[in-house]
């Protein structure tokens, strides 16, 4: 499925970035949370790849983690809509500075679940 393979291809290229350069990593992160439109375009991008994931699974290798996986990304996106704007910027600068450190590391199993996920979907 072609959404499952460009969500992972999404992750493969900031994987390569994590791991390459962890700080400038982080603090584009940083930047993006400031970004006004930052909390709307992650609610629209985990609900619609949460139900293509949801729609589409069965046209995978692993169905049933693909389902999952996008139920798990609509759960979030519907929790992200009654979550405030200014309280989701917060947790995500929160988060990445209590997580920097481990940029290149979780970097490094981001990418492998990229791949898979490509893998997985064509």
């Amino acid at each position: 499925m072609i959404a499952v393979a460009l969500f992972g291809a999404g992750m493969v290229a900031l994987s390569l970035g994590m791991v390459a350069r962890p700080e400038a990593s982080a603090r584009a992160a940083v930047r993006f949370t400031r970004l006004r439109w930052m909390h709307p375009f992650e609610v629209v991008t985990r609900i619609g790849f949460g139900a293509l994931f949801v729609l589409y699974a069965d046209q995978t290798k692993f169905p049933l983690l693909i389902r999952v996986l996008g139920y798990a990304l609509l759960a979030v996106g519907i929790a992200l809509l009654f979550t405030p704007p200014r309280i989701h910027r917060r947790f995500g600068v929160w988060c990445i500075e209590k997580t920097a450190r481990f940029l290149r590391p979780a970097g490094v199993m981001s990418l492998a679940f990229g791949i898979f996920l490509i893998y997985a979907a064509l």
